[in-house]
Parts: structure tokens; C-alpha cells; sequence
């Protein structure tokens, strides 16, 4: 029998989740792709895959992975770019749908002869890096005969958006190891930052990929359960199950909302500006709270600071979301210290509190979206702090004791 829409979305959500975690479980390129691959093979049900990717130096593709039984005689084989399916695809930035190569003139069956592999049908898809094409997946035959489909397109397009992700990271990793002698630790924290980079891309796309499938249904929802209340004004138990769908919906509006925000601060325009000012406005915001909660605030501010590269909203979204937090885990008083000084190339903002604190399994998974040890909010506020922070080749560390207090502490660099 045939899958519903929503038994194929959940399969496809799954897939993704599954994706996300294969991309940013190792630095070892080859085995991310794999096991990508693998993924994408087994949800589309295919017999091989290949990726491509562009050579730069010089300007065609070459084989970055092949999969299936009869893999290893293509390895070696690269393709002028506009020449065949993957090449026309990388020139072109669109996708390809065969489902019958004999009637595709672009198609050539030479690596068919070579490997003695028989190539029916296939999907080919670009790989986009700041919108510029560096390659291609491609997937081959299905096994149950039948053909590819506009759901095997999207679900390609969007795992190809994570492993460009991926490949263009491996290059940067690689050129860091090629140009410099990094120390041990060095290299240590450039592949630690280069995962977090990863991770943060490849869940943000996710989320927002999410949030956009939740959001019509939630308003239709919303606005037939509204409908439906006025026609239970005399029937209790129907009225009250009218108000528990309006307020599920309205937390899942709020949801999707908290998600664009998201997805908005994925870039930043960035203007030679005083930080000073950003600082200002967050301490007024913030202090008629404080004095509710009996929360002192201790401030050292360098007001000799230069003007430094700022997206100014960006940078208040952030010190906002860290204020929140700070204050939820001081409800009942406390100290919030603020420290903004220059040392040598970089502005510090150090934001220390004496709240609740994190504990220590909680630090590894404080970026990630939806994670949270609160009882409201969604648990996007850091998700979107650290990426802002990214925005402006900045750095973020956060170091916590339960029950002594939180110090995150925020590096921005002047150029």
C-alpha cells in the first residue's frame, strides 16, 4: 500500500535529523560523505551514488566519492564541466530527473562500459556554496524499477545544501593544514570551531526547513478551532477542547516565529560603529528587571573602546537573549557583572551571573536548537546568539558550575 503524505514527511524529516547528525559526526571527509550518501541511497531506495566536485585550480570535476559494487574503476575519472549530466548540471545550477537514459542525449553510457555497471535512470543535483555551484550528487537506479520523483528532488536538494557545507569545511581544514604549522592544540580548537560552524549551518537550514512545513497547517488549524469556539459557547467540554487547539497553535505560531528570526540572522551587514552605544541600550532594558528580582548589576565598561565592525541589532539580539537567561536563573537575587575591554586586536564582553549555572553535560549541546532546560521559550535564544556571533568572525565560550553561576565570555575582532 502506499505511504500517506504524512507517513512520507515524517520519513523525510527522520531522514533529514539522521543527515544532520551523519554531517557532523567526523571531520574525516570521506567517511561523512559515505555516510551521507549511504543515507541518501537508502531513503531513496538506489543502487549507487557519486559526488562530484569542482577543482578549482583546474576548472573541472572529479569523482570526491563513488558508491556501489562497481565504484573503483570510475575514481580517476573527471569531466569538463558543461560535458555530460554531472557537467551540464554544475554549468546550468539546476537539477536533472532522468528516467530513461537512453532517451537523453546528454547522457554518455563510457563509464557504464568501464565499470560494467548499467545505469537506467538518475538524479543529479548541483551543490551550492554562497551561491556559487562547486559540484554535484548524483543518484542512480532504483532498485524497486520505478521512477524518480519530485520528493527524491527534494529530498536531494536539501541534503546536498549539508554536504556542500561539509566539503567547503574539509577544504578549509585542509588549507589549515597545508599553510601553517598549528600546534597541536591549534589544530584541536580550529576543528572544534569548524564543527561547531557545521553544526550550526546544517541545523539552521533544518529548522527552518521544518518551520516552513509547520506553518500553514498551524494557521489553518488555528483559524478553523476559532470558527469552532463560537459554535461551543454552550457546550463546556467542546469549548474547552476548542481553547486547548488555540493555545497549542499559538505556541506553535510563537514557535515559527522564534524560527524566522532564526534563519534572518544567518547573514549580518556590518558598519565601522561604536559598541559603547548597544552596550547602553541593553543596561536600560534590563534594569528595571534586575531591581525587581533584587538582581544587582556590577558594570566596568572601557569607554576609550574604538569603533569596531558591528551589525548593532545583531549584537543587541544577542546580549539580550544572554541577559534573559542570565535574570531567569537569578529570580530570587543575585549579582550580573558586565566587563567591556579591548585586549590587543579584540573587543571582550564578558557577561557573569550567580544563578542556577549549567550543568556540565548540558555545555555540549547548549548551541543546538529546541535544547533547553527551561520551562518556556524554545530553546533558540544561544542557537541564534552563536551564529550571530559567527557573523562577525567572533568567538563565544561559556563556562558554568550548577548551583554557583554562568560566565559566558564574547570575543569580537576589530578587522
Amino acid at each position: 500500500m502506499a505511504d500517506s503524505k504524512d507517513d512520507l514527511y515524517h520519513h523525510e524529516l527522520k531522514t533529514l535529523l539522521k543527515f544532520s547528525t551523519l554531517i557532523n559526526s567526523s571531520l574525516k571527509i570521506e567517511t561523512v560523505l559515505d555516510n551521507a550518501m549511504n543515507c541518501a541511497e537508502e531513503f531513496i531506495n538506489a543502487e549507487a551514488s557519486t559526488i562530484y566536485e569542482k577543482d578549482e585550480e583546474k576548472g573541472d570535476l572529479f569523482i570526491r566519492l563513488a558508491r556501489g559494487e562497481k565504484k573503483d574503476p570510475i575514481k580517476n575519472i573527471r569531466v569538463k564541466i558543461g560535458q555530460g549530466i554531472a557537467g551540464h548540471v554544475v554549468k546550468s545550477g539546476t537539477p536533472m530527473v532522468i528516467n530513461d537514459v537512453k532517451k537523453e542525449k546528454r547522457f554518455s553510457n563510457s563509464l557504464d562500459i568501464l565499470t560494467g555497471f548499467r545505469t537506467r535512470s538518475l538524479v543529479c543535483v548541483p551543490l551550492f556554496i554562497r551561491g556559487k555551484a562547486m559540484g554535484a550528487i548524483q543518484v542512480l537506479n532504483k532498485k524497486s524499477g520505478e521512477n524518480f520523483n519530485e520528493q527524491d528532488i527534494e529530498i536531494l536538494t536539501s541534503l546536498s545544501q549539508l554536504i556542500a557545507v561539509a566539503i567547503e569545511n574539509a577544504r578549509l581544514y585542509e588549507r589549515l593544514e597545508h599553510d601553517y604549522e598549528l600546534t597541536s592544540q591549534d589544530l584541536k580548537s580550529a576543528r572544534e570551531r569548524l564543527i561547531r560552524t557545521e553544526r550550526a549551518a546544517a541545523m539552521g537550514q533544518l529548522v527552518n526547513s521544518v518551520a516552513h512545513e509547520i506553518r500553514n497547517p498551524v494557521m489553518v488549524i488555528g483559524g478553523f478551532a476559532r470558527r469552532l469556539k463560537t459554535r461551543f459557547m454552550h457546550d463546556p467540554d467542546a469549548y474547552n477542547y476548542t481553547e486547548i487547539i488555540l493555545g497549542e497553535t499559538a505556541r506553535l505560531e510563537r514557535l515559527v516565529k522564534q524560527v524566522h528570526r532564526l534563519a534572518e540572522v544567518q547573514g549580518a551587514e556590518l558598519k565601522k560603529v561604536s559598541i559603547l552605544p548597544v552596550i547602553d541600550r541593553i543596561l536600560k532594558a534590563f534594569k528595571t528587571t534586575a531591581e525587581k528580582q533584587g538582581v544587582i548589576i556590577r558594570i566596568s565598561v572601557d569607554k576609550a573602546i574604538p569603533d569596531i565592525d558591528l551589525d548593532e541589532s545583531q549584537i543587541y539580539t544577542a546580549l539580550t537573549n544572554i541577559f534573559e537567561n542570565a535574570l531567569d536563573s537569578m529570580m530570587n537575587g543575585g549579582e550580573l557583572s558586565l566587563l567591556v575591554q579591548r585586549i590587543e586586536n579584540h573587543v571582550i564582553i564578558e557577561v557573569t551571573d550567580t544563578g542556577t549555572g549549567i550543568e556540565d553535560e548540558e555545555i555540549a549541546t547548549l548551541y543546538d536548537p529546541f535544547v533547553t532546560s527551561k520551562k518556556t521559550g524554545a530553546g533558540l535564544g544561544l542557537t541564534m546568539v552563536q551564529q550571530i556571533i559567527m557573523n562577525h568572525c567572533g568567538e563565544i565560550k561559556v563556562s558554568s558550575r550548577k548551583n554557583e553561576g554562568t560566565d559566558i565570555e564574547i570575543r569580537l575582532p576589530f578587522n
